[in-house]
């Protein structure tokens, strides 16, 4: 969705209230499973342009233990601040247009074409900041199993787990002074 923001950006001190109901967005990082839906309030403080609001949605993880993929809810709170700059329109003249100032990044783009921005890129940066790093559909999620790949969470797949196939086992043997542990 594409907001004009030329009224907020000519008035200094204008408050508006946007109301924001976007489709579910999916991306290669992020999969939403339902709408994205909250307010945001976009102020101008005659140096700033302030977006705040708080938005939530359900995304679709997969689970950090078992690859399982799990729905869960997300809430983000945005708040954004953008420099404003003034450009007088042409010589002498007594109006002025104002411009945001973003940071330019060729990884994430513009948000703003003029006085449009792009709210669906804001979702997007905003609710990928906000995802867990090891999601878990279950605190106690037993995860899959090292030898042969079944999911612990359905039953114990009966593999050996005993210590001597341990990756690490060798510097076992460092700390007990040169012997092999014992099996």
């Amino acid at each position: 969705m594409r907001l004009d923001l030329s009224e907020v950006l000519s008035t200094v001190g204008m408050r508006i209230a946007c109301p924001v109901e976007e489709p579910p967005l999916v991306d290669e990082d992020l999969e939403c499973a339902a709408p994205v839906v909250g307010e945001l309030v976009f102020t101008n403080t005659g140096n700033a342009l302030l977006i705040g609001g708080i938005l939530t949605t359900e995304v679709v993880l997969s689970c950090a233990r078992c690859l399982r993929y799990f729905r869960q809810p997300l809430e983000v709170e945005i708040e954004e601040q953008f420099s404003l700059r003034t450009r007088p329109m042409g010589p002498g003249a007594r109006k002025a247009t104002v411009e945001v100032e973003e940071e330019e990044d060729a990884n994430t783009g513009s948000l703003f074409t003029g006085p449009v921005m792009d709210l669906t890129d804001l979702l997007r940066q905003s609710l990928t900041l906000v995802l867990p790093l090891g999601p878990l559909h279950d605190p106690d999620c037993a995860g899959l199993c090292v030898r042969c790949g079944a999911d612990l969470n359905e039953a114990a797949c009966g593999c050996d787990t005993g210590r001597d196939g341990r990756a690490l086992s060798g510097l076992g043997a460092l700390l007990h002074g040169g012997e092999q542990e014992p099996n």
